[in-house]
C-alpha cells in the first residue's frame, strides 16, 4: 500500500469512527474557561454551556475576565466570567442571554468606525446573521473555518449566500498573471467590486494585474470570524466597495500555546493536503503588554487529469451545429503536421493523410486539474496601554505563496504570430532550400513554401512558478477623550512582490531563423547572417525526435514576469456622543484617510521584445492617490413607545478626492432606516451610493496577454448552415476556404485556448453604484431561539469598468446584419487558416450592471431535554433568488441587454442547509449546498430555439445538490484542551454535469469549477491549546 493510498484509508475510517461515536457522548459542565479578554471567554462559554449569548461588541471590547475553570452550574459559572466587567445578564424578548451594562450605555463606532448600528454577534453558532444591523451581515467563525476542512479562505466563504467563487486553483490553471490566486467575488459582481478587509483595515492588492487581496495569504489559524457585509460600503469604507465588504477579523484573545495539524484526501486520488499550525499569545507587564506570534504552513498537493476519468474524455463540443468530435485531438503532434496534413510524421516515420482523431495528439493527460500550492504565513501583533486611557498596537502579516504548475510542450506553426503587436509570423519553410524536408513534401508543397504543424516535445512541458510574497503591516494608537469619546490614529504599509517564471517555453525569433537553413558546400546552416552571428542551430522538425538537445538548447526560452505593488495608508477619527436625544445618544465618527497605490511590472527582455512564445506582458507603473474625510452618524428617533418599540436613522458620507484627472472629486453616501413596531420584529432598509475609481492596472497597463478559453462563434459552420452569424463567417476567405479544404466540408475550431489580452484605458473615471435594500427581521418571543429574515436587494452600476466578454465581442461581430466588419471585429484576430488567433479586450465604461435578488435566512436553536436528549440542536436554511444580472452597452446600432440569470454561476435559486448537534465535548454537522436548474448559455439557448433543435447538447443542466459531514470531538483527558475533528465533503461523489470543451462553461477536462473538480473529500485534524 502506497503513503498515499494508506493516508486515504487512515483518514476515510477515522472520520467514519468519529461519526459513529457522536451520539454516544455524555454531557457535562466542567468549564474550561481561561481568564482574558471577556469576548473570547464569552464565546468559549456559549460553546461548553450550550447556549446563546447576545451582546454588543463594544461593550465587552478591551474588558477582562478572571476566567472559570471549575465545575459549576451555567448561571455560577457566568456570574463568576463577569465578576468585575461592569456587566451584567439578562434573559431577552427571544430566551437569549444578553450581557448588558448597568445602567445603560450610550452605544460607541466600533474599531473600524463604521458607527451604523450596534453590532450584535450571536455566539455558541457556526454560520449566523447579524440582525440588528440596516444591512445584511453573515459571519463565519473559527470553530466553522477549523472543522468545515477547507483549502483556504475563499473557500469557506463560498458557502456563505451571495459570496462566489473568483480566481482559484481549480480554475486559473492555465491563466497567465491569475495563476493560483484565491479570490470570491460577492453578488458575482467581480472581485474588483468586493472590499476585503483585515480588522477594519484595508489591505494591499496580491495581483498585478487586479485590485485582488487572495485570501490563500491570509491563514485561516489567525482568523477569529469573518463578516461579510452586502450592498454598497463606500460611504464608510471608500473606493471598491460595490458590492460589500469582508472584513477578516483576526485572532485577538489567544493566551497559550495552540498547535494544530490537518490533512486531506480524495476518494479518487490526488489533491491531497496537508496544515501545520502553530501560535503562542500572553499578557506581559502587568497584563498592559498583550503579544501573539505563530506560524502556519500548508501544501496543497496537485490534483492530474489522469487522476480522474472525466477529465481525460476527450470530446469538443461545436455550439454552431450542435455536433460533438471525439476523440478531439490536436493537430500539432511529436513528429510534426504538413501540407494541410497530407503528410506527417508519428513514431513509424513519414506517413500521408493524417486523421486527427486518430494521429492528432492528445493532451489532456498533462493537464492539471487543481494547481499545487506551498503556502507560508507568519503573524505578529502586540497591543500595548502607554496609560490607562491610551493604547499602542501593531501587526505584521506575512506570507509566501508558491505555485508550479506544468502543460503539454508548446505548439508552433507557419502561422504562429509574435512581435509587440503580432506583426510577424513564423512563416513557411522554403521548398528549395530547406536541406530536412523529404521529397514527398517538397513535391506536395505550394510555390509559397512548406506549411507545418508542430509540438515541440524535445524542449520540454510548459514549466510555470510563481512565487507571490506579501507584507501587511499596520501600527496604531488609539485612547479616549472627555465625555467619553474615543480617538484612533492608523498607519498602513502593505507590499506585495510577485515573480513568475516559465521554463521551457520558446524564442520564436530564433525559431524563425533556425527553420530558414540552407545547405552550403554540404554544410547546414542558417540562412541569415544575423542568425548564425546569434549562434543559430539549424532546426530539424521533420519527425519524432528529429529535434537535437543542441537545436532545443537553442530555441528554448525561460523569461519571468514580475509585479510588484505597494499601498500606504494613513487613517484616524474620533466617535462618540454628539448630544442626547429621548430616544438615545446620537453616535457620531469624523474621520480623514489617506491612501497611496503604487503597481510596477518588471519582464524579461524576450518578453518585451515579443519574440517569446510565453504570454506577452508589458512593463508599466502607475499611481493612484485618494485623500478622504468621512462622517457617520446613527440617530435614535423613537424608543419604547406602541409601534415604536424602536426606530433608528442611520446615515454616512465620504468625500474623497482622486490625482486622475478623470475621476475627481466623489462624493458617496448612505442612509437607512430600521423601525421595530414591537420588539420581535424590525423593519429595515437602506439607500447607499458608493463609487470605484478605476485601478492601476485597468487605467495604465498597455495589452497584457492572457490565456481564455474561447468557444468560437465559426466552429461546425459549413457550406450549408444558415444563419446571419454562418453567413458572416463564410464571408471570411479563410474560414471559406478551410470549409472548402475540410473532408467534410465543416469549419472545425483546434484549440480552444486563445490568447485574450487585456489593456487599460487612460480615459476610464469611476462607476457609480446606487444600492436599495429592504428587509426585515423577525425573533418571536414565543418561540425561543427562532430567528428568520428576509432581504431584497437592488444594484445599478452605472458607468461600469468592464470588458465584453470573449463571446459578446464574437456574437456582436458575427451577428450584425450588414456584415462582419464592425468595431467589435476589430478586436478579433484570425490566422491565415482562419483559428481564432487573439480577442482583445479593453477595458471600457459601459452602460451599466444591474443585480437584484432575494436573500431568506432562518435558524432555530433548541434541545429536546424533556426528551432526555443530550446537547444542543440548530438548524438553518439560507435560500438566494437572483431576478437580475445584466449588463448593457451600446452595440452597433442598439443598446443590446446580456442577462447571466440563468447560466452556470448564476443559478436563479441557490440555498444551504444546515443542522448540526453539540455539547460540551462533540459537534456534529450536516450541511447541504443546493444550485438549481441552470443553462450552459442564455446565447446558446437563444441560437437553439431560433435552429429548432430540439435536444441541444449540454445546454439544460439540472440542478445539483452537495452534502458534507463534519464532526468534532473534545476528549476530557487530565483537563487538556484537545480537540479531534473530521469532514466528508460532497459526501455522495457528485462531480456536476458534463460540460466539455466547446461548452461555454465547461472546459477540456469537462468540468465546471462551480460544481468543483474534487469530488468525495476526506479531511482529518487535530488541536491543542495549553
Amino acid at each position: 500500500m502506497t503513503k498515499i493510498s494508506f493516508l486515504r484509508h487512515m483518514l476515510t475510517g477515522s472520520a467514519c469512527a468519529l461519526i459513529l461515536a457522536g451520539a454516544a457522548a455524555a454531557q457535562t459542565r466542567n468549564f474550561d474557561v481561561p481568564s482574558g479578554e471577556l469576548q473570547g471567554a464569552l464565546d468559549a462559554y456559549a460553546r461548553q454551556a450550550s447556549v446563546q449569548l447576545v451582546y454588543r461588541t463594544e461593550d465587552v471590547r478591551g474588558v477582562r475576565t478572571r476566567g472559570v475553570r471549575e465545575a459549576v452550574d451555567a448561571e455560577t459559572a457566568l456570574r463568576r466570567l463577569l465578576e468585575g466587567t461592569g456587566l451584567t445578564v439578562q434573559r431577552d424578548s427571544s430566551g437569549a442571554l444578553a450581557i448588558v451594562r448597568q445602567p445603560v450605555q450610550k452605544t460607541t463606532a466600533n474599531d473600524d468606525h463604521a458607527s451604523t448600528v450596534d453590532e450584535v454577534v450571536v455566539t455558541g453558532s457556526r454560520l449566523k446573521n447579524v440582525f440588528d444591523a440596516a444591512t445584511p451581515v453573515v459571519s463565519m467563525e473559527r470553530e466553522a473555518l477549523l472543522e468545515g476542512g477547507y483549502m483556504d479562505l475563499a473557500e469557506a466563504l463560498t458557502d456563505i449566500p451571495g459570496v462566489e467563487e473568483g480566481s482559484s486553483l481549480a480554475n486559473n490553471q492555465s491563466a497567465t498573471q491569475a495563476n493560483g490566486l484565491s479570490t470570491i467575488s460577492l453578488r458575482n459582481l467581480g472581485e474588483n467590486r468586493t472590499l476585503t478587509l483585515i480588522d477594519g483595515h484595508r489591505t494591499v492588492s496580491n495581483a498585478g494585474n487586479r485590485n485582488a487581496v487572495s485570501l490563500s495569504s491570509i491563514p485561516e489559524f489567525f482568523v477569529d470570524r469573518v463578516e461579510v457585509t452586502t450592498g454598497g460600503g463606500s460611504a464608510v469604507y471608500g473606493s471598491d466597495a460595490i458590492a460589500g465588504v469582508v472584513n477578516i477579523i483576526t485572532e485577538r484573545n489567544l493566551n497559550g500555546v495552540r498547535a494544530r495539524i490537518v490533512g486531506g484526501t480524495t476518494h479518487d486520488g490526488g489533491g491531497d493536503s496537508i496544515e501545520y499550525s502553530v501560535g503562542a499569545g500572553g499578557r506581559f507587564l502587568d497584563d498592559r503588554l498583550y503579544v501573539m506570534a505563530g506560524a502556519t504552513y500548508d501544501r496543497q498537493f496537485k490534483l492530474k487529469a489522469t487522476d480522474r476519468q472525466r477529465a481525460l474524455q476527450s470530446i469538443l463540443y461545436m455550439p454552431a451545429s450542435n455536433t460533438i468530435v471525439t476523440p478531439d485531438r490536436s493537430t500539432s503532434i511529436a513528429g510534426g503536421r504538413f501540407v494541410s496534413g497530407r503528410w506527417f510524421y508519428d513514431d513509424s516515420g513519414l506517413r500521408p493523410n493524417m486523421v486527427t482523431a486518430v494521429d492528432g495528439y492528445e493532451d489532456r493527460p498533462e493537464g492539471t486539474l487543481i494547481t499545487p500550492r506551498d503556502n507560508l504565513n507568519g503573524a505578529v501583533k502586540f497591543d500595548y496601554a502607554v496609560t490607562d486611557g491610551i493604547k499602542l498596537w501593531g501587526q505584521l502579516l506575512y506570507s509566501n505563496v508558491v505555485t508550479d504548475s506544468t502543460r503539454a510542450p508548446t505548439t508552433f506553426s507557419n502561422t504562429t504570430s509574435f512581435g509587440v503587436n503580432d506583426e510577424f509570423t513564423l512563416g513557411r519553410m522554403s521548398r528549395t532550400l530547406n536541406p530536412f524536408a523529404p521529397a514527398e513534401i517538397k513535391a506536395a508543397a505550394s510555390s509559397s513554401g512548406i506549411d507545418f504543424r508542430r509540438r515541440v516535445v524535445e524542449v520540454g512541458p510548459n514549466l510555470i512558478h510563481n512565487e507571490r510574497e506579501t507584507i501587511r503591516s499596520w501600527v496604531g494608537i488609539e485612547g479616549s477623550l472627555p465625555n467619553d469619546w474615543d480617538w484612533k490614529l492608523t498607519y498602513g504599509y502593505g507590499k506585495f512582490s510577485g515573480e513568475q517564471i516559465r521554463g521551457n517555453t520558446l524564442n520564436l525569433q530564433r525559431v524563425q531563423w533556425a527553420l530558414d537553413s540552407e545547405r552550403v558546400n554540404g554544410v547546414v546552416q542558417c540562412r541569415s547572417a544575423a542568425a548564425r552571428a546569434d549562434g543559430c542551430v539549424p532546426l530539424n522538425i521533420f519527425g519524432v525526435g528529429s529535434i537535437t538537445p543542441e537545436m532545443a538548447n537553442y530555441i528554448r526560452a525561460n523569461t519571468f514576469y514580475r509585479p510588484t505593488n505597494r499601498q500606504d495608508t494613513i487613517e484616524g477619527y474620533v466617535s462618540g456622543a454628539l448630544f442626547e436625544l429621548p430616544a438615545g445618544p446620537v453616535e457620531t465618527a469624523f474621520g480623514f484617510e489617506s491612501r497611496r497605490d503604487h503597481t510596477q511590472t518588471r519582464t524579461d527582455p524576450l518578453i518585451q521584445s515579443g519574440v517569446a512564445s510565453s504570454s506577452f506582458l508589458p512593463e508599466y507603473e502607475g499611481t493612484i492617490k485618494a485623500n478622504e474625510v468621512f462622517a457617520e452618524a446613527s440617530v435614535p428617533l423613537l424608543a419604547d413607545l406602541p409601534f415604536a418599540h424602536r426606530l433608528v436613522l442611520n446615515g454616512a458620507v465620504r468625500v474623497a478626492d482622486y490625482n486622475l484627472e478623470a475621476v475627481g472629486t466623489t462624493v458617496s453616501y448612505r442612509a437607512g432606516l430600521q423601525w421595530s413596531p414591537i420588539s420581535d420584529l424590525r423593519l429595515r432598509t437602506e439607500y447607499a451610493r458608493a463609487q470605484r475609481a478605476p485601478d492601476t492596472s485597468e487605467l495604465f497597463s498597455p495589452p497584457r496577454d492572457d490565456a481564455d478559453t474561447v468557444a468560437d462563434i465559426c466552429s461546425g459552420v459549413t457550406a450549408d448552415t444558415a444563419g446571419v452569424v454562418a453567413q458572416n463567417c463564410r464571408a471570411d476567405s479563410r474560414i471559406a476556404a478551410a470549409i472548402a479544404a475540410a473532408p467534410d466540408g465543416t469549419f472545425r475550431q483546434l484549440n480552444t485556448q486563445i490568447k485574450a489580452p487585456n489593456a487599460g484605458n487612460p480615459n476610464l473615471f469611476e462607476e457609480t453604484a446606487d444600492t436599495l435594500t429592504v428587509g426585515l427581521v423577525y425573533r418571536p418571543s414565543y418561540l425561543p431561539g427562532f430567528e428568520a429574515s428576509v432581504d431584497y436587494y437592488d444594484i445599478k452600476i452605472s458607468d461600469v469598468i468592464a470588458s465584453l466578454s470573449n463571446s459578446a465581442l464574437l456574437l456582436g461581430c458575427y451577428s450584425d446584419a450588414s456584415g462582419a466588419d464592425n468595431v467589435f471585429c476589430d478586436t478579433i484576430t484570425r490566422d491565415e487558416d482562419g483559428q481564432l488567433a487573439r480577442i482583445l479586450n479593453q477595458e471600457q465604461n459601459l452602460n451599466e450592471t444591474r443585480a437584484r435578488g432575494v436573500d431568506v435566512a432562518a435558524s432555530y436553536r433548541f434541545d429536546l431535554e424533556q426528551w432526555k436528549v443530550p446537547g444542543t440542536f440548530r438548524a438553518s436554511v439560507n435560500y438566494s433568488r437572483r431576478l437580475e444580472l445584466s449588463t448593457e452597452y451600446d452595440s452597433i446600432d442598439k443598446v443590446e441587454l446580456v442577462e447571466t440569470v440563468g447560466e452556470v454561476g448564476t443559478a436563479k435559486n441557490e440555498a444551504r442547509f444546515g443542522l448540526s448537534w453539540y455539547d460540551d465535548a462533540w459537534s456534529v454537522r450536516w450541511s447541504s449546498r443546493f444550485i438549481g436548474e441552470v443553462v450552459d448559455s442564455l446565447e446558446r439557448q437563444q441560437q437553439a430555439v431560433a435552429a429548432g433543435w430540439a435536444d441541444p447538447l449540454y445546454l439544460y443542466l439540472d440542478e445539483y445538490w452537495r452534502h458534507d459531514l463534519s464532526v468534532s470531538f473534545k476528549p476530557n483527558i487530565n483537563n487538556s484542551n484537545l480537540k479531534i475533528f473530521g469532514t466528508v465533503k460532497n459526501i455522495f461523489n457528485d462531480y456536476g454535469p458534463f460540460l466539455p470543451d466547446g461548452t461555454e462553461s465547461g472546459n477540456a477536462y469537462n468540468y465546471s469549477s462551480a460544481y468543483g473538480v474534487i469530488g468525495r473529500a476526506f479531511t482529518l485534524g487535530v488541536q491543542v491549546e495549553f
